[in-house]
């Protein structure tokens, strides 16, 4: 698995401890400290990262879709019961002479 430092990190390569700066390529390591350098935060996995941010697209693309079928399904629904009376029952009536003293 390729793994990219967050952090600086040492390692040791051939038997020479060795520092990986933020943003390189780790080196081959076993799978228990890939799995402790994950949880820690300190590397991370470009394919997981990309993995996720393509599934977060995909989950806000559905809620998106899923919004704007039921907005239209409300608008459609109140254009059903509406009457063409509506709007003149709608507007205030005008103001009469007690109203204004």
């Amino acid at each position: 698995m390729k793994l990219i430092a967050v952090v600086a990190t040492a390692v040791l390569l051939d038997g020479v401890r060795t520092i990986i700066q933020p943003g390189q390529e780790l080196p081959s390591l076993p799978e228990h400290d890939e799995r402790e350098l994950l949880a820690s935060g300190a590397a991370e996995n470009p394919a997981a990262i990309a993995a996720q941010e393509k599934a977060a697209k995909r989950e806000q693309a559905a809620a998106e879709a899923e919004f704007e079928a039921s907005r239209q399904a409300v608008q459609q629904a109140q254009a059903s019961t509406a009457s063409d009376a509506e709007p003149e029952a709608k507007a205030p009536a005008p103001a009469t002479k007690a109203a204004r003293k």
